[in-house]
Formats: structure tokens, C-alpha cells, sequence
């Protein structure tokens, strides 16, 4: 990814670039926004963060909003008489349902970018109707997403094509422009993250690892061959379509791929704030 070369528009009135960030239970989507926001203030960039997960234990970024001071998961669960998953669905949606509330909150917010930590469960933000209300409202035209791929599932093929798959459908539901991230890449082996990275740009050398870890499963199980039949043409079907998402290296402990991730909104939405003599070099020096 280039580095910024053109500021975007901050205070002016307009709603700051909005990037959702998305991806699996435990995937590091909070600590993601936690990293960027302090990795930002070294740039003097300000980052808006905004918490949407009302089932968040703790969160260790400085939130414009907190959507658990609107509703709170341990209250739903006493009102509906609902055990945790059913509480987190309606609480969803009951967040959706007040989207123009929670605008009313943050609108006006002076900030270069805007990054909003999504509900753990990706199903719970990416499959319900109520949910693409809430990103239209927030997002006001100007909004993106950062998948998150969980580093021990990206370990096996079979594994990384299911967040591939999973990454297409959250892409296709929401209609957002999308960038794939490995998150955690601190805590992979040096030769499994080359070999991971390589599967996210040669589509070609994925479908060989597929066959492989298929003919395995084969042996041992039965019924790999299906899986890796399956597997692949979704595969072809993505490449005829032009959708190879590739993957960017990211390590919220390291403060590793912040600097890709803000080139993402760059390359999106036309730069950053206002013009700064160097900034363009301090970005690319922080992605070497």
C-alpha cells in the first residue's frame, strides 16, 4: 500500500473517514483499536475510537462512545429472560435501532479518522439487516472495513480459505470497501506467516496446500477430497471475479501494519487532515 500523500478533510463539518474494524471472536479487533489510536497520537493524527460490542468486558482505548452507557448486556439479560447469545443478538439490534441516537452523539466530532470496534461475534454485526442501518447512519458514505484473520485459524489452508470465504460475504452483505489484515502475526512462526502471506497473494499455491492437507484428511478421516473440491471452487470462482483479497501482516503488540491500515483509509477516502510538511514521509517511515 502507498503511503498518504493528500490530507482528508477533518474539521469542516463532515464525518471523518469511519473504518469498521471486523473478524472473529478473539481475533484482536479491540486491541487492534487500542494500538492504532496510541500508534496515531505519535503522528499527532487524532483517532476517534467508538465501541459498538455491548458485551465488552473491558476496553483499554479512550472511547467518543461507549455503546454499554446505552445499553448494558447483564440488563437485557434480566428484562427478556435471555442467556448470553440471545442477549447480544437483541442487544444489536437494540444498538441498531437507536443508530440515529448514537450519529446525534458523535456527530460534530473533531478527528482525522474515525475506527469502531465491532461486537466479538462477526455474525452479530455482518448478518442482521438492523446492522447495515447502522453502518449506512454511522458511516455516512465514508466508511470502510478492516477484516481481522485470526493467525491459528490462517495456520491451515482449509482454515485460511474460511476467512476468505467469510471475509467475501461480510464484504458482500455491507458493500464496503475491505482490507484483510493478519492480525497477531507476532505470534506466528517466521515460516508459517511467509507461507500464510504467500496463500493471500497465489491462489495457485493455496489450492496445491489444499489438495495436500485434502488428500491427509482423506487418509485419516475421509471426505477431505469433498471439502478441498469445495474449497477450490469457491476459490476460482473468487478469482474469476477478480476478488483476491491478499493480506497485510498486522501486530497490535508490536505497533506492526498501523501505518497499512491508515493507508487503507488514504486509498479509500483521499487522504488525511490538514497538510503537514513531512507527514507523508513520517508514515512511510513508520511502515519500513
Amino acid at each position: 500500500m502507498d503511503a498518504f500523500a493528500v490530507p482528508m478533510s477533518v474539521n469542516d463539518g463532515t464525518t471523518p473517514p469511519v473504518l469498521f474494524v471486523v473478524g472473529t471472536a478473539g481475533a484482536g479487533k479491540s486491541s487492534l483499536v487500542t494500538s492504532f489510536q496510541r500508534w496515531a497520537r505519535f503522528l499527532d493524527i487524532d483517532v476517534l475510537a467508538i465501541n459498538l460490542d455491548p458485551g465488552a468486558e473491558r476496553v483499554h482505548y479512550d472511547p467518543e462512545f461507549d455503546v454499554r452507557d446505552l445499553i448494558s448486556l447483564s440488563e437485557v439479560m434480566d428484562e427478556y429472560d435471555l442467556g448470553p447469545n440471545g442477549a447480544q443478538i437483541l442487544a444489536a439490534d437494540l444498538v441498531a435501532s437507536q443508530a440515529e441516537d448514537v450519529f446525534e452523539q458523535i456527530e460534530g466530532l473533531a478527528g482525522d479518522i474515525m475506527i469502531v470496534d465491532t461486537p466479538g461475534q462477526v455474525e452479530l454485526f455482518a448478518f442482521r439487516e438492523a446492522s447495515s442501518h447502522l453502518v449506512e447512519v454511522l458511516g455516512q458514505g465514508r466508511a470502510c472495513l478492516i477484516f481481522l484473520f485470526d493467525p491459528l485459524l490462517s495456520s491451515t489452508p482449509s482454515g485460511f480459505v474460511s476467512q476468505m470465504l467469510l471475509s467475501s460475504i461480510v464484504h458482500f452483505r455491507l458493500g464496503l470497501p475491505t482490507a484483510n489484515f493478519l492480525s497477531k502475526s507476532d505470534l506466528l512462526e517466521p515460516e508459517i506467516l511467509e507461507r500464510i502471506l504467500e496463500w493471500g497473494e497465489n491462489l495457485d499455491v493455496l489450492e496445491a496446500a489444499l489438495f495436500e492437507e485434502s488428500s491427509k484428511q482423506s487418509h485419516f478421516e475421509g471426505g477431505g477430497g469433498q471439502r478441498a473440491e469445495f474449497a477450490i471452487g469457491q476459490l476460482r470462482m473468487m478469482q474469476h471475479a477478480a476478488i483476491q483479497p491478499g493480506l497485510v501482516p498486522l501486530s497490535s503488540e508490536m505497533e506492526e501494519g498501523q501505518a497499512d491500515v491508515l493507508s487503507f483509509a488514504q486509498n479509500v477516502f483521499g487522504g488525511m487532515s490538514d497538510a503537514r510538511d513531512g507527514f507523508a514521509g513520517d508514515i512511510e517511515h513508520e511502515r519500513q
